[in-house]
């Protein structure tokens, strides 16, 4: 069973930049650190992506556009699923990647689920 991302978790594109995400959410936390929700790794940023050489047509991710693993099918807050460790998605970035973000490090080892 995958852990569940809290705010304490890493996620990075692919070209190494870390996300930036904020819990919407602190009805659930996990080691004191707020779980995330599918719509806050939705709401996420990537401030640094270093994809940006625009000689060879690439634009950098600076936003998730889809989440396309890692939502619980059980745990939810208000409804919304709460993000899992096997998440993974896309971003705006050119040349556009299957995979474009994951998740490097859940950030807590106390709490998961399906």
């Amino acid at each position: 069973m995958p852990e569940v991302l809290t705010t304490a978790s890493v996620l990075t594109c692919a070209h190494g930049a870390t996300l930036r995400t904020t819990a919407s959410q602190s009805a659930l936390t996990v080691d004191g650190a707020p779980a995330l929700l599918v719509t806050d790794l939705l709401a996420a940023t990537v401030p640094a992506c270093p994809n940006t050489d625009a000689s060879k047509g690439q634009a950098p991710c600076v936003k998730v556009t889809a989440v396309s693993e890692g939502a619980s099918r059980l745990l939810k807050v208000s409804g919304t699923p709460v993000a899992l460790a096997t998440a993974k998605g896309t971003t705006q970035a050119v040349p556009v990647l299957p995979t474009a973000w994951r998740v490097e490090d859940p950030g807590q080892t106390l709490l998961r689920t399906d």
